[in-house]
């Protein structure tokens, strides 16, 4: 049976990232950052909120896939609708932006979130879809300018702060999340055009859902897209991507950014 439990825990990531991993476990104990942005539509007899608390991750996210007003825009793994709502005002109400994801729960706080912030008049290029990330290939491919994909990773900072969790938590899960997220790495290079780009981002320390997965994604995809690098501050460079990790900044965040050639 697969050792369990806080010493699992230990073992995973310390062989990970050596003598660092102590400050980097005392770190993920910190409250993550989060940014407050004005919100343009706010009129105070209307009631729209005034302004939305985002982490500071998904300022570096959108930021890196740089939506453009008049592109099909997809933000495969919406969760709460942070990210989407940055893209929909670097959008402009132009082309399209879609919000998706497989919770029914998920898409009703991204409900939430476009309703109290946007009027319904300036929101006409949104739509909130539910497609499994996964399969979405199935049903539509090369018609995506840019894809935003932040997938569902290991996370740690729930599991030193939650015992049940902590008690379950054993290395097999972040090798279970990674093959799920390749599927939908895969699935997000065949949606997004030629030329378009993708961003792959997860929210874990973990290498397997990193760098491990881009490395695979070559393998199976070799040829078809390239890397392209990044520069932002605090980040750390990896094989192929940035990371941004708690005990030097904000995160941990991992992001990297494709681009498809063919």
């Amino acid at each position: 049976m697969a050792q369990r439990g806080l010493e699992a825990f230990d073992l995973f990531y310390g062989e990970m990232y050596g003598e660092r991993w102590t400050q980097l476990k005392a770190s993920l104990l910190l409250p993550k950052k989060q940014i407050e942005i004005a919100n343009p539509f706010f009129v105070p007899e209307l009631q729209y909120k005034n302004s939305l608390m985002v982490d500071a991750t998904s300022m570096m996210l959108v930021q890196a896939l740089d939506p453009q007003p008049k592109e099909r825009v997809i933000d495969l793994c919406a969760h709460l609708g942070s990210s989407s709502f940055l893209c929909s005002l670097r959008m402009q109400n132009q082309g399209l932006l879609l919000s998706n994801d497989s919770s029914a729960a998920k898409r009703n706080r991204i409900t939430k979130t476009f309703e109290e912030c946007i009027p319904r008049t300036s929101n006409t290029n949104h739509k909130i879809t539910g497609f499994d990330p996964s399969k979405i290939h199935l049903y539509e491919k090369n018609i995506y300018n840019k894809v935003l994909l932040d997938v569902p990773c290991s996370n740690e900072r729930l599991a030193l702060t939650d015992e049940k969790e902590m008690s379950m938590w054993n290395a097999g899960r972040s090798k279970a999340l990674a093959f799920t997220q390749l599927g939908m790495l895969i699935s997000a290079l065949d949606i997004v055009k030629v030329g378009g780009l993708v961003v792959y981002a997860t929210s874990t320390l973990s290498q397997l859902e990193n760098d491990d997965n881009i490395d695979k994604l070559q393998m199976k995809r070799g040829g078809r897209f390239e890397i392209l690098p990044q520069d932002f501050p605090l980040g750390e460079k990896t094989k192929h991507g940035l990371q941004f990790l708690p005990d030097r900044g904000d995160g941990p965040t991992y992001l990297t950014v494709i681009k498809k050639l063919k």
